[in-house]
Order: C-alpha cells, then sequence, then structure tokens
C-alpha cells in the first residue's frame, strides 16, 4: 500500500482546523450571544477560502510538475 500524498495531511489538519472554529463559534454564542458567534464563524469561512485556494493551487502545481518528466525534481 502506497503512502498517502501530503497534500492529504493538509487536508485532513484543515477539517480538524475547521471543526475547532464550530466549537468556538458555540462558545461565543453562549458566552457573548449570536453576533459574536457569527462573527466567528464569518472569520472560518474567509480562512477556509483562503485555505481552499491554497490547496488547489498546490494540486495545480504538482499536477503540472508531474507532468512534465524530463524537468529535476519530477517523479520518474
Amino acid at each position: 500500500m502506497n503512502a498517502p500524498h501530503p497534500v492529504i495531511g493538509v487536508l485532513r489538519a484543515g477539517m480538524l482546523l475547521g471543526f475547532g472554529w464550530v466549537v468556538a463559534a458555540g462558545l461565543a454564542w453562549a458566552a457573548f450571544g449570536l453576533l459574536w458567534a457569527l462573527l466567528v464563524l464569518f472569520g472560518w469561512l474567509v480562512l477556509q477560502r483562503f485555505f481552499h485556494g491554497a490547496v488547489q493551487r498546490l494540486g495545480e502545481a504538482i499536477t503540472t510538475q508531474s507532468a512534465r518528466p524530463g524537468e529535476p525534481g519530477a517523479p520518474d
């Protein structure tokens, strides 16, 4: 069985971080009210957009690199 690609680890970390933000929003709601919980969730959504874009660019770079077999650093 092959080892998982490093991008899988990045995606797993993103899921754990995403769950933490939802918990933080729940705690903010309990402590400060709905407005603060919505602000925390909005911040989480903004960060998720940046994270998704970074992972997508990484995947495209890996695809481009593996499409050029003659260049240094490309898989055999």
